[in-house]
């Protein structure tokens, strides 16, 4: 099967009718890229179970301690701009 898509001016393409129907697609559903060799693939994505292990190995996990100090220091000072 071959179809063709227009892209607009923001970037954007509407999937036609034929791929959403073959890759199960509803409004609201999220479509994965993946890049294999010189093509890419859509391929549809049903919960972000699919996204595991994606990113691995692109970037160290957060210490939780750590995101969460950051976070109620933060909330922390701008409440107290709202006082000023």
């Amino acid at each position: 099967m071959t179809v063709t898509a227009k892209i607009t001016s923001k970037g954007q393409i509407t999937l036609p009718k034929k791929v959403r129907d073959l890759l199960h697609l509803h409004e609201g559903g999220v479509v994965v890229f993946e890049q294999e060799d010189d093509k890419m693939v859509i391929k549809s994505a049903e919960s972000l179970l699919d996204y595991q292990g994606y990113l691995k190995g692109r970037a160290k996990p957060a210490d939780a301690d750590a995101v969460r100090e950051t976070a109620r220091k933060y909330v922390g000072r701008k409440a107290g701009r709202r006082r000023e």
